[in-house]
């Protein structure tokens, strides 16, 4: 396969998944603020969307200041912002575009379709639907794509390549959701922690992951911090916990016929050992410093994606 070919099925996974996750946090999280408690600010809420993204300063740059119709139009539909949801769609097509003879014709549809109906949004036609029109909409075709991904594809390396690109993704996005929430429980009043406000912040984690009913019937009790945490974090069981999606990328690794020597430097020797760590890591060796275990997860992360580009997707 041509390294164009793969970096574009890669990243066409990574955007499809990112695009997904971007627009579930900002439904969840402002649309359940419009009810929230008292002691929940809405502009808490504003920067805590921007910073999912890590966007607050090019938002200020931007903007002189919060307000939700700029906030929700600058993440969702603004062609200016490069991380924009609609910019990020645009991406997933242009990369899609460049691969049509490597995925099925249903995907190329979807992906089109997808594409052509997030662009007919203007701030009116936004402004009419709302945000959790629009998000919804993003949602459910991301999940056709990534359903036909999974039903018309042989199980060859265009397939690992997407899924690659879509674990990479998923664990990249739940460790800054997790992080971005533990940056908005320390925004509560200190007296007030461990009662209604911090609760709501964690509950909304859950619903952003898609995590809430399974957690419930995984637990079977209220939300917890430290419960949380290890679903999301350590349950090896769980489609969206980090554990659960190193394991994917090592399985998807060592299944692409990558040419490299099988030394300490290799891809496979870096995804495995990150894989094992997780699997016999636990809660209690983290929750003192989950900012900093998170912060260096990610960072293995970014470094990771960089690797295998500069190996083998450079083109």
């Amino acid at each position: 396969m041509l390294s164009r070919i793969g970096n574009s099925l890669f990243w066409m996974g990574r955007y499809i998944e990112r695009a997904e996750h971007v627009a579930r946090y900002t439904k969840v999280h402002y649309v359940s603020s419009l009810d929230a408690p008292l002691a929940l600010n809405k502009e808490n809420t504003l920067e805590s969307i921007l910073d999912l993204m890590g966007q607050q300063a090019d938002y200020y740059q931007k903007y002189g200041q919060l307000t939700d119709d700029d906030v929700l139009c600058f993440i969702t539909i603004d062609d200016n912002n490069p991380s924009s949801i609609v910019s990020t769609v645009n991406l997933i097509r242009e990369n899609a575009r460049g691969t049509r003879d490597s995925i099925s014709m249903e995907i190329w549809e979807a992906i089109n379709r997808f594409y052509h109906s997030i662009n007919k949004y203007d701030a009116t036609r936004f402004q009419q639907k709302g945000i959790f029109s629009f998000s919804r909409e993003v949602e459910e075709n991301s999940s056709v794509i990534k359903g036909l991904i999974a039903n018309t594809l042989i199980r060859d390396e265009v397939w690992m390549l997407i899924s690659l690109g879509i674990n990479l993704e998923r664990a990249v996005q739940i460790c800054k959701m997790i992080l971005t929430t533990l940056y908005d429980v320390e925004k509560i009043d200190p007296a007030k922690r461990g009662g209604p406000a911090e609760n709501y912040q964690w509950t909304m984690l859950l619903k952003s992951a898609q995590a809430f009913d399974m957690y419930k019937r995984y637990y079977k009790t209220n939300t917890w911090r430290r419960n949380i945490l290890d679903f999301l974090l350590f349950n090896a069981t769980f489609p969206k916990s980090l554990a659960y999606n190193l394991s994917y990328i090592q399985k998807n690794v060592q299944s692409i016929a990558f040419q490299e020597a099988k030394g300490k430097d290799s891809i496979t020797f870096k995804v495995g050992k990150s894989a094992a760590q997780l699997q016999f890591m636990t809660i209690e060796e983290v929750e003192d410093d989950t900012i900093g275990f998170l912060n260096k997860a990610l960072d293995k992360l970014y470094k990771l994606g960089r690797l295998l580009e500069e190996k083998y997707l450079v083109y």
